[in-house]
């Protein structure tokens, strides 16, 4: 009996220390969410489906002084309901829009630091997505 205690304890503590990074592959329009490269994403109501393709990040670390800030671009995938390219960046294009649609990019994390490497996996992309009324 006591080993099996300790068993559901031991289950119990793997389960809530996990690190759970994982990001649904569903969003709700108007809310902030985040996504990773290469992920197939779609909105709730299955209208609007896109991939984020590419992330370049040259920002400077934050544990150096830089002359330019540098930035972060995000090459989006748009599948459908019309299909197309953006590329949202952190210096000058925050906002794009496609179709009916409004993409906000709002954080690109993790931030650089000098002494790390990030691997495009590690990336959390923050857009809010907004269907535009006519």
């Amino acid at each position: 009996m006591k080993a099996f205690f300790v068993l559901v304890v031991l289950t119990f503590i793997s389960f809530v220390s996990c690190d759970n990074e994982t990001v649904s592959d569903s969003f709700s329009l108007g809310f902030e969410s985040d996504f990773k490269i290469n992920g197939d994403y779609h909105s709730v109501d299955n209208l609007l489906n896109f991939s984020i393709t590419e992330i370049n990040d040259s920002r400077c670390p934050s544990d150096v002084v830089c002359v330019w800030e540098g930035k972060a671009d995000v090459k989006i995938d748009v599948k459908s309901p019309v299909s197309g390219l953006l590329i949202l960046s952190t210096y000058d294009q925050l906002v794009d829009t496609i179709g009916n649609y409004s993409f906000e990019l709002l954080d690109v994390s993790p931030y650089p630091i000098s002494t790390r490497v990030i691997e495009l996996e590690e990336y959390n992309v923050t857009l809010k997505i907004v269907e535009l009324t006519e």
